[in-house]
């Protein structure tokens, strides 16, 4: 066996190697890494994480952590802050992340990606956009609303909500999309504030 192969082979994915033959972190090694550090910190303020993003924005690294509240009321600046200040000194004493990097906080927003089985089933029986990577003949088109339905690992079952390209309404039709099918799955949140 050669040295790359058992490298490879004992390797726990949490680094890869740059272009000059540096280790460095897995953006998705450092997201949990992260999710692990400040999760419970985030739900005993009464909020819960809805995503976490490690990327660089050409200028920049960003770590991003979007929060959600668990009272359902909208995510203000405060709220914002609030998680700010009380996550900053756990990860800086973590110190989890070679390189510097600027820390978010954000709300989902009104058009939030479903893009975890959790974020799923939040919106199961609720009305969703689907973007497709090519055009479907039964849709006519790569974008379309519907009603989740149910999914599973390779699947996704939707009630089509609206009408044709010809405007005849599609009357509770359903559809079974492969997720390969699918490039994005959004969700349209109705927000109540304070």
């Amino acid at each position: 066996m050669s040295k790359n192969q058992k490298k490879s082979k004992n390797s726990d994915n949490s680094n890869n190697i740059n272009k000059s033959g540096q280790k460095t972190q897995s953006k998705k090694h450092i997201e949990q890494t992260i999710r692990n550090l400040v999760e419970d910190k985030i739900t005993n303020l009464g909020y819960e994480i809805w995503d976490i993003e490690y990327y660089n924005d050409k200028i920049e690294w960003l770590l991003e952590i979007t929060i959600e509240n668990l009272s359902g009321l909208s995510i203000s600046l405060d709220d914002c802050e609030k998680v700010t200040r009380a996550i900053n000194p756990i990860i800086d004493e973590a110190d989890p992340i070679e390189n510097s990097y600027s820390l978010a906080v954000s709300s989902p927003g009104l058009n939030r990606e479903l893009k975890s089985d959790l974020h799923l089933n939040k919106y199961i029986d609720r009305e969703v956009t689907v973007r497709l990577f090519a055009k479907n003949e039964i849709i006519g088109d790569k974008s379309f609303n519907a009603i989740l339905k149910e999914f599973s690992n390779e699947n996704y079952k939707f009630t089509i909500v609206g009408h044709d390209d010809l405007g005849v309404p599609f009357e509770n039709q359903e559809i079974v999309l492969t997720k390969k099918e699918i490039a994005h799955i959004y969700a349209y949140d109705i927000i109540e504030y304070n």
